[in-house]
């Protein structure tokens, strides 16, 4: 796995100056002005931080490092909790590369733009080198470090082609655990994820329970190097960013410019932060909803390349936050068991309603303890209008994966006609706790249906 965007950068797109200590402030309201009159803003719709009434948020960037002095970035990089989990380089505030602290300071561009309300905390994780080489232990080790020091929204600016049961658990524990993860889609363009398998899909983007985003150029046109595929969630501004350089404090180039859906991930992070930073009691799951539903472009259904839209911030700020799922754990069948059974044993019916989400929750899960030769008969319906499936599958099933390989392993029955109502019949062939799931099929827009699923065992 290698950071994202590993060409060099197209040429700068400010005159190279040192910084002279006597004219500090005027230096801050230059840069200032350089990095908030960019265009792509404009495409999404940005307007500065004017003032804060809670503590910012702390986003972590778990990437190649941050220089805490470049430009866009004074007085806003944790510095104090900053860490390394890279052999390569060991020290977090240190960016050879560079690709890092581009990515934070398009987050705190578009989270703040001001110096009197500095909007986010940025919190740098280090898991690649000057390189842009990393592992999947590196980032999950990176993943867990975030959980601990309790930080809102993770940025996954990286891009790989295998995927790796560490990082997924990684990113499971992050989301469990109330974080927003964002990452990057990919900059190979392929568009086959979803289509051909799960070999062709590009990670972190592709994993369950993130937020892949798509890159765009100013006209809202999708990138031919974005990556696409039925992952992808949203879109932002990806082409010729431009935020403080890493170089800059040491006399090299104060600005750097790169093209990427790093760039692009860095943009939706930020929009993340600003409304963290308006609504601090928002969840990561309400973010996601908002984001989507709010983003230009929803009317059409969802797009491979640019998912459900143009990320749209003053939409975003505004909108009504979506009521709560409080099933969440139900999202997968590790997490279903920490919720009281659907039927447990000695039970004979059981019923339950949840919601569905096109991409964000497209399926939830419960627990039925059956005994060896009972008979289980289970229904969902859904809202008119929407498909469900029904699917049961084996005691001890482990976190869901794409494939043949794993359907064959713990997949027992399956129900999948069209329709708002399916219905599955199964004789257990040994006692334990078996998982239901009740799957959104066929969405081609983003919906929110709500189902109810009933249970019957019998003899």
């Amino acid at each position: 796995m290698t950071a994202a965007h590993m060409a060099p950068p197209p040429a700068l797109v400010a005159p190279v100056r040192a910084r002279a200590s006597a004219r500090e402030a005027q230096t801050f309201d230059q840069d200032t002005q350089l990095l908030t009159g960019q265009a792509w803003l404009r495409t999404i719709r940005w307007t500065p931080l004017t003032h804060m009434h809670t503590t910012p948020p702390v986003v972590a960037i778990l990437d190649t490092g941050v220089a805490p002095q470049a430009a866009g970035l004074v007085n806003r990089v944790d510095t104090q909790h900053a860490m390394s989990f890279t052999l390569e380089v060991a020290d977090p505030l240190q960016d050879a590369q560079g690709h890092g602290t581009i990515v934070a300071g398009i987050i705190a561009t578009v989270a703040s733009g001001t110096q009197g309300s500095p909007g986010v905390r940025i919190l740098p994780v280090q898991v690649a080198g000057p390189s842009g080489q990393t592992s999947a232990q590196y980032v999950a080790d990176g993943i867990r470090y975030a959980i601990a020091q309790r930080v809102r929204i993770i940025n996954l600016s990286l891009q790989g082609s295998t995927r790796s049961k560490v990082e997924q658990d990684a990113i499971d524990e992050a989301v469990r655990a109330g974080i927003l993860v964002v990452a990057a889609s990919g900059n190979t363009g392929q568009s086959t994820c979803g289509v051909s398998g799960i070999t062709q899909c590009e990670y972190p983007g592709a994993y369950r329970h993130v937020l892949a985003v798509g890159a765009i150029d100013d006209a809202g046109n999708a990138l031919p190097e974005s990556t696409r595929g039925m992952h992808v969630a949203i879109a932002a501004p990806g082409r010729d960013i431009t935020a403080g350089s890493a170089r800059g404090p040491e006399g090299g180039p104060r600005f750097d410019t790169r093209t990427g859906t790093s760039m692009a991930a860095a943009v939706v992070t930020g929009v993340a932060a600003r409304m963290l930073a308006a609504r601090p009691t928002l969840t990561a799951s309400q973010l996601t909803e908002i984001l989507m539903a709010t983003a230009r472009g929803t009317r059409t259904g969802l797009d491979r390349a640019r998912g459900a839209g143009v990320v749209d911030m003053p939409r975003a700020l505004a909108a009504k936050p979506p009521a709560l799922d409080a099933g969440e754990p139900d999202d997968d069948a590790p997490g279903a068991r920490a919720l009281a059974p659907l039927v447990p044993f000695g039970y004979a019916y059981g019923q339950r309603g949840g919601l569905l989400r096109t991409w964000a929750d497209l399926r939830d899960y419960s627990t039925i303890s059956l005994k060896q030769g009972q008979v289980l008969t289970a229904q969902a319906t859904v809202a008119r209008g929407n498909d469900v499936d029904l699917y049961l599958w084996k005691p001890g099933t482990p976190l869901y994966r794409q494939g043949a390989v794993f359907a064959r392993k713990w997949l027992l029955v399956g129900a999948v006609n069209k329709g708002a109502s399916e219905t599955l019949i199964h004789r257990a062939a040994r006692t334990g706790p078996y998982f239901l799931e009740v799957r959104l099929a066929g969405a081609q827009r983003l919906v929110r249906p709500r189902y109810v699923v009933t249970a019957t065992v019998t003899r």
